[in-house]
């Protein structure tokens, strides 16, 4: 937790404090108007940024999420050096969401709402994250080819799981080189690429009342919206392994924001990122090319995740020809 003067950060706003309790994320704060969460943002642009897409997304008539406090001077942060401090409502009442096909629909269409009201903002350049995405995927392919031939001169004649964890390292390299092909396209225009968060997460969301309510990004990382997209629907498949809840989502989704081909080509490429084969594969060859024992478990598990990712991907793929076939003979 960043150190602060809260009592001097506090006499900004309205509410008294009475107790202030430190969280992983942030205080909570006990006030004669209600309990309060302060937050602490590293970076002042990227909290203006999530100011002005929060008012927004409010105005578009979704105002369950939280809104920053305004402050005695009705400005709706504080500036403590470099640093910038919020304060928002703090709901005790929210329940766990739990997905289902009528909540993944619901859910879609407020991500799409989020995505327009962020996508007004002109403080953070979604071409400038695309290329850190681009940057970082071929860092990585770059790292496995180097590992890889390295551990293929050494262990290529060996039985057993060492020959086997061999056999997978090309189909792997495949799959990378795809992802970075794809987040390459020169066709993907700058005016679809907007700044959102990294990665939606299940916890962004909860239920009170019986509404949903979007909460959280307060310390993000963040990304281009189709890796958001691409990230959630992931998640959801993983634990749900329903289509039907993915194509709600998108359903939803595009109700509000219909996706390009471009929106859908990207998505597809952090999709076919081979992410937890590679962290796993790349434990494995770390560990046995210094003589260590490593079991091949953890490998096995992402070659099974990975598998449900791939029937996803095909999905995606799927649904993705089916409105432009009659206008479009090019595939994704």
């Amino acid at each position: 937790m960043d150190k602060i003067d809260l009592s001097e950060v506090c006499q900004n706003y309205r509410a008294r404090v009475i107790r202030v309790t430190p969280l992983d994320d942030c205080y909570l704060l006990e006030t004669n108007r209600g309990p309060k969460e302060l937050h602490v943002w590293p970076r002042i642009d990227v909290m203006r940024w999530s100011f002005a897409w929060r008012e927004r997304l409010a105005r578009q008539g979704f105002r369950e999420v939280e809104r920053f406090i305004r402050t005695r001077e009705s400005k709706p942060y504080v500036l403590v050096g470099k640093q910038g401090v919020t304060m928002t409502d703090h709901v005790r009442k929210l329940e766990a969401f739990h997905p289902e096909r009528d909540t993944a629909y619901q859910s879609g269409r407020v991500v799409a709402m989020m995505h327009l009201s962020q996508q007004e903002s002109n403080l953070l350049a979604g071409a400038d994250y695309l290329r850190q995405e681009q940057m970082k995927a071929e860092t990585e392919w770059t790292r496995a080819k180097s590992l890889f031939e390295s551990y293929r001169a050494k262990f290529a004649k060996e039985k057993g799981e060492k020959r086997w964890v061999v056999s997978l390292m090309q189909p792997l390299l495949q799959r990378m080189e795809r992802s970075v092909t794809m987040l390459g396209d020169d066709r993907i225009a700058a005016d679809v690429l907007s700044v959102s968060h990294k990665d939606l997460i299940p916890d962004n969301w909860g239920l009170a009342n019986g509404r949903l309510h979007l909460r959280g990004f307060f310390r993000p990382t963040l990304s281009v919206q189709q890796r958001d997209v691409a990230g959630y629907l992931r998640h959801l498949y993983l634990t749900q392994l329903d289509l039907s809840q993915v194509d709600a989502f998108l359903d939803g989704y595009e109700e509000v924001k219909p996706l390009t081909r471009e929106d859908y080509t990207l998505m597809l490429a952090f999709m076919a990122r081979p992410r937890e084969i590679w962290r796993s594969v790349e434990a494995y060859v770390n560990r046995v090319s210094k003589n260590k024992e490593m079991p091949i478990t953890g490998i096995e598990q992402a070659i099974k995740s990975q598998q449900s990712v791939d029937v996803l991907l095909r999905h995606i793929a799927d649904r993705a020809e089916r409105p432009r076939s009659e206008s479009a003979n090019e595939p994704l």
